[in-house]
């Protein structure tokens, strides 16, 4: 087993959530693998058979605030991720260090329509190397498939948030709020919580360094079997 340069310290005490509908890829697995067997303070706990994801990812977050033993920072995987041995605790790191939520920076699952995040308007401007540079980026919000929360962020959130039947308070439920220019939008998840996060007086970052893979399927054409793919190179992000 390799590790990426600085990942072979001990990381901070954490829980990984595994958030999977039904079913978890080989990838994903593999990864879980890796980062459990090299990260002796992480504990491990899956979440399926709920096709809700926001109401799945509330009762997970409600979970670790009440496991007292579940360590400072929530960590949640999706089970369509995959991702290098050591970027999980390098974003736990990074969240506890500025006290803010971190993400790494993956893919859509469809051409061209970049990232699964939204950068923090007027705030950001240069290059972004993703899977070598160590940046962190200001954003509206970040995709919750790869993601690090601060123990004490969940409080702040949380003691704002009604409990609701089942014992869980809604973290990521989306709700309908007023854009700048007067639009009423109704949010993904990852935006409601990105939302809440910012309205509590914390930051949401993604970071540059974790190399991610977002698995799916693609319909193989004869146009793709004979061209050549490009090899796997470092993207830069150009704001």
């Amino acid at each position: 087993m390799q590790f990426r340069v600085g990942d072979a310290a001990v990381g901070p005490k954490a829980t990984l959530w595994l958030c999977a509908y039904s079913g978890v890829s080989l990838p994903t697995h593999n990864s879980i693998i890796k980062e459990l067997t090299s990260w002796p303070n992480l504990s491990y706990h899956d979440k399926g058979g709920d096709a809700n994801i926001d109401r799945a990812r509330s009762k997970v977050a409600s979970w670790f605030l009440a496991d007292e033993d579940g360590g400072d920072v929530l960590l949640m995987v999706d089970s369509d991720q995959a991702w290098e041995v050591g970027d999980l605790k390098h974003i736990a790191k990074r969240a506890l260090e500025h006290e803010a939520v971190v993400g790494g920076v993956y893919p859509k699952r469809i051409f061209g329509q970049g990232p699964a995040m939204r950068v923090l308007k007027g705030e950001v401007k240069g290059k972004f190397v993703v899977g070598k540079d160590d940046l962190m980026i200001p954003a509206e919000f970040v995709g919750t498939g790869f993601i690090a929360i601060p123990r004490t962020i969940l409080t702040k959130i949380g003691d704002g948030l009604p409990e609701v039947a089942g014992g869980y308070k809604p973290f990521f439920m989306p709700e309908v709020w007023k854009r700048h220019d007067g639009v009423l939008e109704y949010p993904t998840d990852d935006e409601a919580f990105g939302h809440r996060v910012t309205n509590a007086g914390f930051k949401v970052f993604a970071n540059t360094y974790p190399k991610l893979t977002h698995i799916g399927d693609y319909e193989f054409r004869m146009l793709d079997a004979m061209n050549e793919l490009p090899e796997d190179r470092h993207v830069t992000l150009t704001f």
